[in-house]
Formats: structure tokens, sequence, C-alpha cells
């Protein structure tokens, strides 16, 4: 339409209606081409406008001084006026728009074939791109030198009033811009400081800087939520560093939806986010942390497959646990790693539980340094066929002699272990360990497998079979005689790759055990794509299985279900000879627990296994 307007001013111009209407149809022309860049690029920034306004300006006061007729030189300052306000970026179409522009001084009949193909050409859509570029500011530099020459020359020479006022403006627009760059640059420097780059979240600094705010007035409570992802480690180990980040980058919204308006959102680094509720008490930090982890339930797509993220969340509150940021986060952090080593979802920060914060700092950096030192041990658990109450087989279970701590259990280092990424070293510690000590003991004639358990970080890895099976061509060791345990929280980590190391692990012979059956998550639908060879019945339903109606249901039912499937039923936790003789009564196939014996070095387990081949126990 404005192109169409502008025409029809020239042609009136051409039949001798007025030269008017050739300054108009310029006028017209350069509606035409603004509104291309409008229609593109959308409303143009500040810096935009006064780049236009410094371009027509310069090429103004030049066109002026040196003699250029009125129509050139509208032409000129619409042509330089466009390009300032369409950030340089030029497409064929705004080209075609700028050339009838210029046809239009000089030969206004030609200008309809640009102008023609200017609306027909298509536009291809805009993508953002730099408000500030080389081309810009060469573009900048040049109509302000142009000026500043014009302002010098007319020391020495008489200019039209008309360019020493144009150049004048352009020197002043052009420190307009210099100014108002120097404000959005701090501007944005300021945001940068207080923002994630990879998320858009708030950092660190930001969430210190809002918490602070937040408990500045001491009249009401506020909430902190310490957000650590399960498994986050282990996953950027596995698929790389970019499929993290992309797990990170869907986080951001989802954490987003959970949380009610008001509530400030932030990431700390790595895989730590935080929630400032204001206000905020026990119940509602609480109920937020539930809506939190329900949003993570839902798996995210990463490179094609599908992966599964947990959190742990820690709560601290304002003014009951610390009455500033950074003590508020302290206690937060303990809270976290305190529902990380009990596996709650979330906690409240207890004043009773603060050394463990300390101390697991302490075991964190001793824990690389005691696997190198062989400072981890192995004890074995037998277990025995309840039919016959024979012995072919033990569970291997890891031990720290600390130098300075004495014997520590599996609870005490094992969520380190896997938190810090140390998981996948310490499996393949244990799993050498035990390779080399039971297969001692078959050398010397007893025929035993040996029963290894396999962390969050191992499910993970597609490459865990490989490893597996030089591992067992290293000690030669059978492959039938290897057993591997999974938790029912490790296979739902990620479902899909965990069948597909599975599968991995039978094509090397190595048989398969789904360990606490019944304390975790897996569906039926689940248990029967994983293809396992063993279930173990987890020994809270194995302990009060003579006592409590329901518990002997459950392992009923689940003794029945295994067999069903074709797969052994191992129960956990026997202790006492009443609970053995109603697996036997219920046909489970195996037990252990230290009704037969407790854990006990390899060593040992030599002595034990001779004193029961000479003299059978009554089980």
């Amino acid at each position: 339409m404005w192109f169409a307007a502008a025409l029809a001013a020239a042609a009136a111009d051409a039949f001798g209606a007025g030269e008017a209407f050739d300054d108009v149809a310029t006028g017209l022309a350069f509606g035409g081409v603004v509104s291309m860049v409008l229609l593109r690029l959308g409303r143009p920034l500040t810096m935009s406008f006064l780049d236009a306004a410094m371009g027509a300006c310069a090429v103004g006061s030049l066109a002026v001084t040196t003699g250029a007729e009125l129509p050139a030189t509208l032409a000129a300052v619409a042509v330089a006026a466009a390009l300032g306000l369409a950030r340089w970026r030029v497409t064929i179409a705004l080209g075609c728009g700028l050339v009838g522009v210029v046809a239009l001084g000089e030969a206004p009949l030609l200008a309809a074939l640009p102008f023609i193909a200017a609306v027909w050409v298509p536009e291809p859509e805009a993508e953002e791109g730099p408000s500030f570029s080389p081309v810009v500011l060469a573009s900048i530099l040049a109509f302000a030198g142009t000026a500043l020459t014009l302002l010098v020359i007319g020391q020495f020479v008489s200019l039209p009033p008309v360019a020493a006022t144009l150049a004048t403006v352009t020197v002043l627009t052009g420190m307009a811009r210099a100014g108002l760059t120097i404000v959005e640059r701090l501007r944005a420097s300021e945001r940068d400081a207080v923002t994630d780059d990879l998320t858009g979240l708030g950092n660190r600094r930001y969430l210190l800087s809002r918490l602070g705010e937040s408990i500045s007035d001491k009249d009401h409570e506020v909430a902190l939520l310490l957000i650590d992802l399960d498994g986050f480690k282990e996953l950027n180990d596995t698929l790389g560093h970019s499929a993290g980040d992309e797990v990170l980058r869907q986080i951001g919204p989802r954490l987003h939806d959970a949380l009610r308006e008001g509530a400030t959102l932030a990431r700390l680094g790595g895989d730590e986010f935080a929630v400032v509720l204001d206000p905020g008490d026990e119940a509602s930090a609480s109920a937020t942390g539930l809506r939190v982890r329900a949003a993570l339930e839902r798996s995210f797509g990463v490179g094609g497959i599908r992966v599964h993220i947990d959190a742990s969340i820690g709560i601290a509150l304002f003014p009951e646990h610390a009455d500033d940021a950074l003590g508020l986060l302290q206690r937060a952090d303990v809270a976290m790693y305190e529902a990380k080593r009990t596996r709650t979802g979330h906690e409240v920060y207890l004043p009773a539980r603060d050394h463990h914060s300390r101390r697991r700092l302490e075991l964190l950096g001793e824990l690389r340094d005691g696997l190198a030192s062989d400072e981890l041990v192995l004890h074995y658990q037998p277990k025995a066929d309840i039919a016959t109450g024979e012995v072919h087989g033990v569970e291997a279970l890891v031990r720290w002699v600390h130098p300075r701590r004495g014997l520590l259990m599996p609870s005490d280092f094992l969520p380190l272990a896997d938190h810090s990424g140390l998981g996948r070293s310490l499996t393949a510690y244990v799993l050498d360990r035990a390779l080399q000590e039971i297969g001692d003991r078959r050398r010397h004639g007893f025929d035993l497998s040996v029963a290894v358990n396999l962390g969050p970080a191992d499910l993970l890895d597609l490459g865990l079979p490989s490893d597996i099976d030089r591992a067992l061509e290293k000690r030669r060791f059978p492959p039938s005689c290897l057993r591997l345990e999974v938790s029912e929280d490790v296979v739902m980590a990620d479902p899909e790759r965990t069948l597909e190391v599975l599968a991995g692990l039978r094509a090397i012979g190595v048989a398969t055990a789904l360990d606490d059956f019944g304390a975790g998550h897996v569906s039926l639908g689940h248990l029967k794509q994983l293809d396992l060879d063993e279930i173990k019945i987890d020994r809270s339903f194995v302990m009060r299985l003579a006592d409590d109606a329901r518990d002997a249901a459950i392992v009923h039912t689940t003794v029945d279900l295994g067999r069903r499937l074709g797969m052994r039923v191992v129960a956990e936790g026997v202790e006492t000879l009443e609970t053995w003789d109603t697996l036997a009564g219920l046909q489970c196939d195996e037990a252990q627990g230290f009704y037969l014996s407790r854990p006990m070095t390899a060593t040992a387990l030599t002595g034990w296994l001779r004193d029961r081949a000479a003299a059978p126990p009554a089980a």
C-alpha cells in the first residue's frame, strides 16, 4: 500500500501535478520500507531509533553541503534511516525496497520494478540477532566522523545552516547513544552477575540477595528449600555433559510450575537448586517439596531416550534454624543430605543431625584415599538352600576399615560414593576383590557363587557388561557363578536403560537379582520386562513373617509369583528357626540372615564352610 501510494505520487509529479508530489512519493516509500522493518523485526530498540536519527542527519548534512537536489537528498536520508532501524540486517525484499526509494529520486518510473519485487519476494522469519555488531559500530563511527568533519570544515568556510544544524544533531545523537549504550551494558552486566547462563534462573548471588531481603523482616517466617538431583552425576558421566545440560534446562520450567506465586527459584550450580518461600513455614515448605518431587517424576527426553530424575530436598526455616542467609543455606544442606541418606525425599533441619555434615565432608575427602590404600574389605554372608540346607552362594558386603574411625558399615559411606561420583570405582573394587577371594575358595574345593550389589551409576553405564566380562576373564571366574544384585530404586532411575544393560549382562552369562523386592516401586510390568533370574524379598517382610499375617501373605504371594515367572526366590533377614520353617513350607528357594550366619571375612568363611560340612546344622 505504501509503495503503491509512492508510485502514484511519483506519477502525479511526472505528469506535472507539482514538484511537491516527488517529495511526498519519497516520504511514502520511506513509510513502506519502515513498515517492512517493523513487520519483520518488531518494534525497534531505542538504540535503533538513535542509529536511524544519526544516519538521517549525517547523510542529510552531507547531501546539503554538496548541493544535492532535494529529492535525492530525501531518498538518501530515507535509506540511511531505514538501515539504522533494521540494524543493518538487509534482506532481499528490504534491499529491493531501498533501491526503489533511491530510484524515486532519479528515475521515478523505474522504481516500480524494485517495489513490486519488495512486495512479492518472501521474507524469511527474523532470527534473533545482536543489537550491536561490527557493522553497526562502523556505521555509527562513519556518521559521527562525517558530522565532525563537516563541523570542523565549517570553522573555515561557510556551511549551509541546515547542514550545520544536521551535523550538530548527529553529534548530539551520537553522544546520547554512547551514554545509553553504557547504561545498557551496566544493566546487562548486573543481570549477568545474578543470572545462571544455562537455565536463565537466578544464581547463588541472586538467591543470597533475595534471601537476605526476605529475612530482613524479623516478624515473619521464611523457608529455604535446597534441592539436589539424585543420580545426575551418573547421567552426566554416561550420556555426556550436553545431555545433563539439556535436562537442567528442562527442570527450571517444571519447578516454576510447581511453585506458588511469589516464590524465588535459583540454581546454585551443578545439580543444586534452591527455593525461597516468603512467607513460609514448615507445612508450606513440606507441601512445596512434595510438589517439586512430583514435578520431577515425569521422565525427561534427552538424545532420543527417556531418563528419570529424582531429588532430595532439605528445608531450613528462619528464624528457627538460623538468622542469616548463609546459615540457612548450611542448615538446608544438612537437611538435604539427611534426606538423601535416608531416602525420604525431603527432610526438615534438626540440630541433632548437624554433625553429619562435618563428618560427611571429612569422609568424602578420605574415601578416595581409602580405595587407593585398600582400606575397604569384603565380608560375605552365606545363602543356603532352604530345602537341603546346603550353601552354594554368598553375598559380598563391603566394609571400610577406617584408620581412625574403625570399621564403618556401608550406610556410612555408600551414599557418599554415589553422590560424589565414586560409585563406579567402588563397584569395580568390590567386584574384583569378590572374584579374587571367592575364586580362591572355589579353587580349594568350595562350589560357591558370589553376589555383588550394583549402584545407581552402574546401570546407567552401557559399558558395564564389557567391564564385567573383562573382570571375569582377568580372575578366570565362571560367569554363571556371578550374580549381580540391583535394588528397585536403582532400576526405576531409568527403566529403559536398565533393560539394555541387564540384557548385556545376560548375554555374557551373568545372573541378575532384584534386591529388596517389595520395598521400592517396581511394577509387575517392569518385573516381567526385566527378565531377572532371582528376586530377594525385603527383610522388612521376612523378619515379622511368623507373627504378622499380612507379612506372611506378602511373602507367600511373592514366592508364588517368583516361581511362576521362573525366578528363584531368596528371603533376606531370616533370624529364627521358626521363620526358616515357615519359608520352607512356602517353598521359598534360599535364605540368608543371622540364623544362618552373620557376614564374615573370606578367611572366616573358609573355616565356617569346613565346620558346616563336617557337622551340618539342623536346618
